[in-house]
């Protein structure tokens, strides 16, 4: 029946989220030096698990959104294409471990998403970053 058809396209659907939520949770946040956009030493551990987690069997058929991300330090325009930057870095490293190009796109939202808001260091240090979000 008709209904049938959609409990199971809900179920399936509840399934895909749950599977995206895991994914997420499990990939690794890439962090970067002030000012810059290369990955260091000990942040190439984290891609290489990134690019092991999205070439697993349960992600394999989902796309990986890589965003860039800044600390408040910088004019709005410097920082949109610092993150972008460190997006396009972070996806040249996973295809070069392997995730297909055509899976990754990359979005910078500069300072505009911070994870941490005081104004010190540390937090700084936690918003010059890469995160990762899973799509169908």
């Amino acid at each position: 029946s008709i209904d049938d058809a959609g409990v199971e396209t809900s179920q399936m659907q509840d399934k895909i989220s749950a599977k995206i939520a895991h994914l997420e949770a499990e990939s690794k946040i890439i962090y970067f030096d002030f000012d810059r956009y290369n990955i260091k030493m000990d942040q190439k551990p984290r891609v290489e698990y990134n690019a092991e987690l999205f070439n697993s069997e349960d992600a394999k058929d989902l796309s990986v959104k890589i965003e860039g991300n800044c600390d408040e330090w910088g004019t709005d325009e410097y920082n949109y294409a610092l993150g972008l930057k460190r997006a396009k870095t972070v996806k040249n490293a996973l295809n070069a471990l392997g995730v297909s190009n055509d899976r990754m796109l990359i979005v910078s939202y500069g300072e505009s998403n911070p994870a941490c808001t005081e104004h010190e260091r540390e937090c700084w240090r936690k918003n010059r970053r890469a995160e990762f979000k899973l799509l169908p």
